[in-house]
């Protein structure tokens, strides 16, 4: 590890307008985005970011953050760095740099998980490889998930063949999209902020998906694989996230925004 003796609880990462934060109690995954000092992504007990599974016929999720099941996220390294990859020591609560980022390697029940990320230009890129010890018989696989605030009153999705989809989101608790969407874009009328992210599949992905789950304490984007399928022993699958973020106050532009940002 590159932390200190005494390393803090927190750590908040600082690039241009974009700011995360990685929690010791979620296991050092991001917990908190705020962007041009407003926040966007929430910091709640049962709002996860990173990735998880749940097994087929099981109850309880297994991963970053959840830990029901009995089964904890095991980190086995990790280490924090700015500008050129250069290697920084975690001993304060703040790293602030033109590219500031973290990677590390964990134990995420029968998965071997390498994530990373990065801030560069006020986007944040993710990227996650995720390898089977052995069969895993999945009912859903997370490898990227965001809970986004429910400050974002609508959604915006496009998909192959010019597939789009529009949400006004209403606090349900329903998944208004279960399909493979690689854009998703959510905006704040009252403000005009937004969020605008790409994900998708590197390499060994089974049947994307990408769930939008309609809650009344966040609205959660999940990138979903290998739904009722084993993932088998030895595999690997790589999966990333790029996530930008604008302000657009005229209404009737915010979706163009979104697209070309």
């Amino acid at each position: 590890f590159v932390f200190a003796d005494r390393p803090p609880q927190s750590v908040v990462m600082e690039s241009g307008n974009l700011k995360v934060r990685l929690d010791s109690r979620k296991v050092w995954n991001i917990n908190r985005v705020e962007w041009e000092g407003e926040l966007v992504g929430v910091d709640q007990i049962g709002a996860h970011y990173g990735t998880a599974y749940q097994i087929e016929g099981g109850k309880f999720f297994i991963g970053s953050g959840h830990d029901e099941s009995g089964k904890k996220e095991k980190m086995t390294s990790i280490r924090f760095f700015i500008d050129d990859d250069h290697e920084v020591s975690c001993s304060k609560s703040m790293i602030n740099a033109a590219v500031v980022g973290m990677e590390k390697e964990s134990e995420i029940g029968d998965f071997k998980v390498k994530y990373k990320f990065f801030i560069d230009n006020n986007i944040l890129h993710e990227r996650v490889e995720i390898t089977a010890v052995k069969d895993v018989a999945v009912n859903y696989l997370y490898p990227l998930m965001h809970p986004w605030s429910t400050r974002f009153s609508e959604y915006m999705g496009l998909g192959e063949s010019g597939v789009k989809l529009n949400v006004k989101f209403k606090s349900d608790n329903t998944f208004p999209n279960r399909r493979y969407l690689e854009f998703g874009a959510f905006y704040d009328e009252k403000s005009g902020c937004g969020v605008a992210a790409l994900k998708s599949a590197e390499s060994g992905e089974k049947s994307l998906r990408r769930f939008l789950w309609d809650r009344s304490n966040y609205r959660k984007d999940y990138l979903c694989d290998y739904s009722h399928a084993v993932f088998p022993a030895g595999h690997t699958a790589v999966y990333t996230s790029h996530t930008a973020f604008f302000r657009e106050t005229d209404k009737t532009k915010w979706q163009q925004q979104a697209v070309e940002i």
